[in-house]
């Protein structure tokens, strides 16, 4: 496949050994020697610019992004290495890695790591151990490589040292990545029970749920679950079904409101439907635990963050190219293909989301569903209504539920009212157990309040409370029942979960922005709302939220400031409301082209049936009448522990 570079090498052969000393000295000046250096460079950056097959792995080169011509784009396509890893391009990003290691002279730790795992895609470990030498010998470096070094091994079939040379480094790997990683070669190496113990290991005696959201206890419990589930895969492989279930029935006794779900997916285990029955092989252990090392990455960042009291803004490139490597090494890993899909559509960055789908070896519903989903973004709808039809078409049996649901959800933001409709009615009898006919009636009850059929979207609500009776469920229900102007209902419900969860800030919030919208308790929703963003200040929803009430009490500058901070929280992505918000700020402080284009922005963003109307006609006939009437902000009155008194709520 590389003889299409024939030429382009040989050029660079003859001019690099045309100014060469053929006695092998250094007889050359300083300035000759400068020029030398010059003319090198030259000729790097015009292979740089080829437009052919990169010198990289197959596995690489099918990612590489195409020209018109079905050519690769070349690396000048990209301004820098990241913004291939933004395309989806891996095969440019390694390529640009190896030319950037070739202009520096010496292999850099971080480019023998990336060039290594290129080496371990094209089923070459010896090769990708020696690559990988210069990173082993960095101080800075020496964990990662290491840990490279151990799947290498275990590609190349030498699982006790393999196994060996993952101890050696398994405690400076991030989070859990080191006990997760060990406990995945000691599978793929037939030592399960090796395996079982690092996972019981890992599990905490006494698992505690996370009260909510933001507690701080949530991302351990994540660990447990994810600890768990693989636990329990590796227990029903083994014929010990028992020991798996009870993994689960220990985590619906730490969160009793999950019990449906736990119930789920102890049926899985018991059917197997819907999971991956099959042990991983070397590849897939090794892609899994890749992910799992980027993951801990992305954590550490998110800690970091939080500690310095700032919020994670901007794509993270880490996370997105050690992923994608990943996926180098196990390009028929759907979950792992569709997480990278996920994570640079959440960017916006949409073409990539669908290219990075399609580079599959094998394209899958899930797969299909998320290129429909990317092209709607576009603004490609007959190339969205295609992938839609192939998806549905590629759906196995025990894949129709999810299929289904995803569909209709696109099918709304296609404006298909009848297509979304009829997939809703169907969705519940396509279930089998109580969770997934909650999510179905979820669901369901989603696209109806969409197109504005509110008496359909309450019954779907309550009929997933009464099957999974949670907090979620029943949230769903109180905006349903609001919509269907149950407002004294909807009030007491969400009134009731939020004493039950007092330092929740986006149940704060919930009631905060339901009393702004649908009473005239402006007061008490400002005070509600004052202690959500003092719990999550850098949260878009909740500033906009008190933003919001901020307007309804007639302080405009101050609901800008709070909406405009959401939306720059909120970017690279946009939200219909927030939008919607701005552009009634806007006009009543006689801004009306800013107004205008903002209430352009909320009509691009998929609002609901009956919010479009409004805001089309706030855009074509502006708003009439005066902003709220100025009132004096509330008064804050916070408890001993920073919460809000239980009489305000």
């Amino acid at each position: 496949m590389r003889q299409l570079l024939t030429s382009a090498i040989a050029l660079t052969s003859l001019c690099i050994a045309g100014c060469a000393n053929p006695a092998g000295g250094s007889s050359l000046s300083a300035s000759e020697q400068q020029a030398l250096d010059a003319r090198k460079q030259e000729v790097l950056g015009a292979l740089s610019a080829y437009s052919g097959v990169y010198d990289v792995s197959d596995a690489a080169m099918k990612t590489a992004v195409l020209d018109e011509d079905g050519r690769p784009v070349g690396l000048l396509a990209y301004d820098s290495p990241v913004d291939a890893v933004k395309a989806g391009d891996m095969a440019a990003f390694i390529a640009s890695i190896r030319t950037n290691n070739q202009r520096e002279g010496e292999p850099t730790p971080f480019a023998s790591i990336v060039l290594s795992i290129d080496k371990a895609a094209g089923h070459d470990p010896a090769a990708a151990l020696e690559t990988l030498q210069p990173a082993l010998e960095s101080e800075e470096m020496a964990a990662m490589a290491g840990f490279l070094e151990a799947w290498y091994l275990a590609q190349s079939g030498d699982f006790d040292a393999a196994v060996d040379a993952h101890r050696t480094v398994g405690s400076r790997l991030p989070g859990l990545t080191g006990d997760l990683s060990l406990a995945a070669l000691l599978d793929v190496a037939g030592r399960e029970e090796e395996a079982l113990a690092v996972y019981s290991a890992i599990t905490p005696t006494k698992i505690q749920a996370p009260e909510h959201e933001f507690d701080p206890q949530n991302l351990l419990y994540s660990h447990v679950k994810l600890v768990i589930a693989r636990q329990a895969l590796l227990l029903r492989r083994l014929g010990r079904l028992d020991e798996a279930k009870a993994l689960y029935e220990r985590l619906a006794e730490a969160e009793p409101e999950e019990t449906a779900s736990y119930a789920a997916a102890i049926n899985q285990l018991e059917t197997g439907r819907g999971l991956e029955t099959e042990a991983l092989d070397v590849d897939g252990a090794f892609a899994r635990s890749m992910s799992d090392y980027s993951l801990s990455l992305a954590y550490q960042r998110l800690i970091r963050s939080a500690l310095a009291g700032e919020r994670i803004r901007g794509f993270d490139d880490t996370k997105s190219a050690f992923d994608q490597l990943a996926l180098l090494i196990d390009p028929g890993n759907d979950g792992l293909r569709l997480g990278v899909v996920g994570d640079l559509y959440d960017e916006t960055l949409f073409e990539a989301a669908a290219h990075v789908a399609r580079a599959a070896p094998e394209m899958t519903a899930g797969l299909q569903l998320a290129v429909a989903q990317s092209q709607v973004r576009l603004g490609h709808d007959d190339k969205a209504r295609a992938a839609l039809d192939k998806a549905i078409d590629l759906a196995e049996e025990d894949e129709a539920l999810g299929t289904y649901s995803t569909a209709m959800m696109i099918y709304a933001l296609l404006d298909d009212e009848p297509k979304a409709t009829e997939i809703a009615e169907l969705m519940p009898d396509l279930a089998e157990t109580d969770a997934e006919k909650a999510n179905a009636h979820g669901s369901s009850s989603a696209i109806y309040s969409q197109f504005g059929q509110f008496d359909q979207a309450l019954y779907h609500a309550r009929e997933a409370r009464q099957l999974d009776d949670t907090h979620d469920r029943r949230m769903a229900l109180a905006n349903a029942l609001a919509e269907a102007d149950e407002i004294d209902e909807a009030l007491r419900l969400i009134r009731t979960e939020a004493l039950a969860r007092p330092n929740d800030p986006y149940m704060l919030n919930t009631l905060g922005y339901f009393l702004v919208e649908h009473t005239d308790k402006f007061e008490e929703a400002y005070r509600v709302l004052a202690r959500a963003n003092s719990l999550a200040p850098s949260d878009p929803y909740i500033a906009d939220s008190f933003g919001w009430a901020r307007y309804k009490l007639g302080d405009l500058e101050g609901a800008k400031r709070y909406i405009e901070q959401s939306r720059r929280e909120l970017a690279p992505n946009t939200h219909w409301e927030i939008e919607d918000h701005l552009g009634d700020i806007y006009w009543h402080l006689g801004d009306k082209e800013a107004a205008k284009e903002a209430w352009r922005r909320a009509l691009g963003d998929y609002p609901s049936e009956d919010k479009r109307a409004k805001i089309k006609d706030k855009l074509e006939n502006g708003i009439d009448g005066p902003p709220p009437e100025k009132k004096p902000l509330p008064d804050v009155s916070l408890g001993d522990q920073g919460e809000v008194s239980r009489q305000d709520i």
